[in-house]
């Protein structure tokens, strides 16, 4: 395992970790630490599950180049299917639609193998200066 190949100050505080990285998509994984856990002791707070979707659909859409993010999240949607308990969350995102601006992905998130999310965004290319 590597450290992401991003300079996402925010991805790293949580420990978000690319396990592989190809043109249409990517696989993000997150340890789960204490700290994650909602007032229900065991289970994932929804926030840290959708940032995970959120950091590999984004992956997904413009992988970083030299360590910068290459687009923003126009929006996106997730569905919780189940309480997310366990000591891995891995995210397996994809492309299913690349335009010229903007591009439309999708990621299913599994907690110990089981899924408990599915989550679809749009995300708008951008310049590293953050200018379009």
């Amino acid at each position: 395992m590597s450290r992401s190949p991003n300079r996402n100050r925010f991805n790293d505080l949580l420990g978000i970790v690319v396990m592989q990285l190809h043109d249409d998509g990517c696989i993000l994984q997150l340890k789960i630490r204490p700290e994650f856990h909602n007032s229900i002791e065991g289970v994932v707070h929804g926030g840290v599950t959708n940032a995970l979707a959120d950091a590999a659909m984004g992956h997904a859409a413009a992988p970083p180049v030299d360590g910068v993010q290459q687009c923003v999240t126009v929006e996106s949607k997730i569905n919780y299917l189940s309480p997310a308990t366990g000591e891995l969350l891995v995210a397996e995102s994809k492309v299913l639609k690349r335009g010229g601006k903007l591009i439309v992905t999708d990621a299913r998130i599994t907690c110990d193998g089981k899924l408990v999310a599915f989550a679809s965004g749009t995300y708008a290319r951008v310049r590293p200066n953050g200018r379009e």
